[in-house]
């Protein structure tokens, strides 16, 4: 596999973040990182489990973190991954640390519900103190760097950076239907839109049951997947199938013709890039920078959050026009070239070597 950034370049970098081996958008995006650079030295800061692994997981990473800055004299960045709440407060007590030894800070923003955590706060203003601390601050789209502009960061400071998707894999799946396939791949949550699917689903399973398969992967956040399915009479065309990895992933993105995902806020899922490198188009919400990759009619299906009469129509509209599938999963793949590693990694390693180069931005 070829790797995009150097060890020459790495060795001067600490990645900090949520532990690799932990579900979601921002673990799956540190672990392309780790496939793509060369020599990469991270530090897991937070781990899903009861409060003392958490609180061990952070101990751990802030004395591993302390340790590199005061004593590893090639360390020139340190680039923190984070979202909000929580998250946020986590990444304050590193950016702080890597500040008080002299480096230089990245600070990369993965949050989908950046903007209600920022209006919930009584104090926005430590919030931009915090990123103002920061040399950059990496956003998934245009909209989430006009979000931070909005409120008060300099822009000189932001830069958009694509979240990673890796080109296709290739295996045999048998197809012995001529049903849509249809496919969620998320958190089964409110916030995902999860079980406005099934809503829309059960309102509408007369028409859906024999004309769709709708196959949902992802831990369960919000509710039980399975008895909903059963207790609406689902199971004939719909199925759970928990937490989707590694080759049944692959296998899942190839069976689908359509991808699905309903939510309520996002930065840029992954999950809908990847629909988009196995060509398929793609029904969500315009939320967070989803909009700057589905074009309504053109890649895909744009609906208002929470509508399950919208889900419904946008599902039967690929149903009645079948070859709308393929004409739209091609124009999803042209759309999704810039989220290729080679084309990410250039625009990462333009963004190090930018901070290296020049004397910290501090606002």
């Amino acid at each position: 596999m070829n790797k995009f950034i150097s060890s020459s370049l790495s060795s001067k970098i600490l990645f900090l973040g949520v532990s690799m081996r932990t579900k979601g958008g921002m673990a799956s995006v540190l672990a392309s990182y780790a496939q793509y650079i060369e020599g990469m030295r991270f530090v897991p800061t937070w781990r899903l489990g009861n409060n003392l692994v958490k609180l061990g997981y952070a101990v751990q990473a802030w004395v591993r973190t302390w340790f590199l800055c005061k004593f590893d004299r090639h360390l020139e960045i340190v680039h923190i991954h984070g979202a909000a709440y929580a998250s946020f407060d986590r990444s304050r007590l590193f950016i702080k640390l890597a500040k008080r030894y002299g480096q230089k800070v990245i600070l990369h923003e993965h949050a989908a519900d950046f903007v209600e955590y920022y209006r919930q706060t009584a104090d926005k203003e430590k919030i931009l103190e915090t990123i103002r601390l920061c040399d950059r601050l990496i956003v998934l789209s245009k909209s989430w760097k006009a979000f931070f502009v909005s409120i008060g960061v300099e822009e000189c400071k932001i830069c958009v950076l694509n979240n990673i998707v890796s080109p296709p894999a290739w295996i045999d799946v048998p197809r012995p239907d001529d049903k849509l396939h249809l496919m969620y791949m998320g958190e089964i949550s409110k916030r995902k839109g999860g079980f406005d699917l099934l809503q829309a689903m059960s309102e509408h399973k007369d028409y859906f049951k024999d004309k769709l398969l709708l196959r949902m992967g992802g831990n369960e956040v919000d509710g039980d997947v399975r008895s909903f399915i059963i207790g609406n009479g689902l199971s004939d065309f719909v199925t759970y199938e928990g937490w989707i990895s590694g080759r049944q992933k692959v296998e899942c993105l190839i069976w689908a013709d359509v991808y699905i995902l309903p939510s309520y806020n996002e930065g840029l899922p992954v999950a809908i890039l990847e629909a988009m490198a196995y060509r398929h188009p793609v029904i969500s919400t315009p939320v967070g920078g989803i909009p700057e990759v589905i074009r309504d009619g053109i890649n895909g299906r744009l609906i208002r959050p929470g509508d399950a009469e919208a889900i419904a129509e946008a599902v039967r509209y690929y149903i009645e026009q079948d070859g709308r599938v393929k004409i739209q999963g091609e124009e999803a793949y042209k759309a999704v070239q810039d989220f290729f590693p080679e084309s990410v990694f250039a625009d990462l390693k333009a963004v190090y070597e930018s901070v290296l180069n020049s004397e910290a931005l501090y606002g």
